[in-house]
C-alpha cells in the first residue's frame, strides 16, 4: 500500500472568512477526526494535497500527516474521509481526514478494474459492468489499489459474480457474494416495422338526380 507524507498546520481561526483567506494563499482548510481525538482544524498546501490524491491509490492513499503547531510536530496516520469541491467540481475547497490505526481493520470501497477483451463482445455482445466498487475490510497497510477482473473468457450470456473474484490475502469482501460484477448481453435485435395496412379503396359517390333529392 502506497504511503505519502502530507504536512499540515493547526488553524487558530475558523469560519468562512478565514477559509477564504487560506484559499487565496494556496491552502485548503481541513478537519482531522479520530477515535479518542478531538476534531482538529488544519490547513494543508493545496498543491501538495492534489499530488497526494493523484497517486495510484487515489482516495484510499495512506497519509503520514505531519501536524505543525508552535514549533512542535505531531504525527498521525490518516486517510481521506471526504472531499468538498466548488459548485463547478473543478477545485477542492475542504478536506476531512480521519486518523486510523495500523493494527485495526477498516471498511472502505475499492475500485473494480476490468482487464482483457471479452470474446462475447468481439461476437457482437454488449458489455455491462454492474459494480465499479467493492466494499472490503482489511488493515490499512493491506488496502488493494483495485480489484482486477479478467473478462477475456466471457461469452454472450456469461456473468461474473462477486463470489468468483480473486481477492488478495488479508482482505475480506463485504459486498454480497451473489451480486453480479459484469455480464455480456446479447445484442439487441432490430425490429422490422410491420407493413402499413392498405386503405380500402374509395368508392366514388354518384351524383343523385334532382328528383331523388326532392323526394327526401
Amino acid at each position: 500500500m502506497e504511503r505519502v507524507v502530507l504536512p499540515a498546520e493547526v488553524r487558530t481561526k475558523t469560519g468562512k472568512s478565514a477559509a477564504k483567506k487560506l484559499r487565496l494563499i494556496g491552502k485548503i482548510p481541513a478537519i482531522l477526526y479520530g477515535k479518542g481525538r478531538s476534531p482538529t482544524p488544519l490547513a494543508v498546501e493545496r498543491k501538495r494535497l492534489l499530488e497526494v490524491l493523484h497517486t495510484a491509490a487515489g482516495k484510499n492513499v495512506l497519509i503520514d500527516l505531519e501536524i505543525h503547531k508552535d514549533g512542535e510536530v505531531d504525527r498521525a496516520t490518516v486517510m481521506l474521509k471526504e472531499l468538498q469541491q466548488d459548485l463547478y467540481g473543478r477545485d477542492v475547497i475542504h478536506a476531512d481526514l480521519v486518523a486510523v490505526s495500523l493494527e485495526e481493520t477498516i471498511e472502505l470501497e475499492v475500485p473494480v478494474i476490468l482487464v482483457g477483451q471479452a470474446k462475447g463482445v468481439a461476437a457482437g455482445g454488449i458489455l455491462e459492468q454492474h459494480l465499479r466498487f467493492l466494499v472490503v475490510e482489511c488493515l490499512p497497510t493491506q488496502i488493494p489499489e483495485h480489484i482486477e477482473v479478467d473478462i477475456s473468457h466471457l461469452d454472450i450470456g456469461d456473468t461474473i459474480h462477486v463470489s468468483e473474484l480473486k481477492i488478495p490475502d488479508g482482505v475480506s469482501v463485504r459486498t454480497p457474494p451473489e451480486e453480479v460484477v459484469v455480464s455480456i448481453l446479447a445484442p439487441a435485435k432490430e425490429e422490422v416495422p410491420a407493413p402499413a395496412e392498405a386503405a380500402p379503396p374509395q368508392v366514388p359517390q354518384m351524383p343523385r338526380a334532382p328528383e331523388e333529392a326532392e323526394e327526401e
